[in-house]
């Protein structure tokens, strides 16, 4: 009896040793592959864009727009835009002036699906013509499609001085949206 007293403890002992042991290499293998990783850099950082907007306000705009973003973390991005277009007003067509600044959370950063969709805000300042400029809230609602001849097409709705439909050409990142 007193044989298989210790036979038993041996093997409790024994479990207990390959227990440690294996829950060891696991933490040892897992801090190796961690510290061999690189931090995650988006290339380009800076991303340019091109971007055509339709304006449904008091007076209707057709613009224009040049920008560019940078990411703030994996799922937000920061951009500014800026452009001209025309605007018809009821004593005419105008000259209309645009800018945006706008954050936007991306829900697949990483360009894993052939859709992106992402939703964001901002502020918007318009000049229509020789008025005063206005100012104002962004809301932004998009989509970004597949990456093609180094560009990224992009759909957006947004609202903010009016109701905008959205046309974006970005510069595709190696590495995510």
């Amino acid at each position: 009896m007193a044989g298989r007293s210790r036979l038993r403890r041996l093997r409790s002992a024994l479990r207990q040793v390959w227990l440690v042991v294996g829950l060891s290499t696991s933490a040892l293998s897992t801090t190796r592959s961690l510290s061999a990783q690189q931090p995650f850099a988006f290339v380009p950082r800076v991303q340019p864009e091109w971007r055509a907007d339709l304006v449904a306000a008091r007076n209707n705009a057709f613009v224009a727009m040049v920008g560019a973003n940078v990411p703030l973390g994996y799922y937000a991005r920061a951009g500014a835009a800026l452009g001209a277009g025309a605007v018809w007003r009821a004593a005419g067509p105008a000259l209309a002036a645009r800018i945006n600044v706008t954050t936007r959370f991306l829900l697949d950063p990483f360009g894993e699906n052939a859709w992106g969709p992402y939703l964001g805000g901002g502020l918007t300042a318009r000049r229509d013509g020789w008025d005063r400029a206005d100012a104002g809230l962004l809301l932004v609602l998009g989509v970004e499609g597949r990456r093609r001849t180094g560009w990224m097409p992009s759909a957006e709705v947004a609202l903010g001085q009016g109701a905008r439909l959205g046309v974006v050409l970005r510069k595709a990142r190696r590495n995510g949206r």
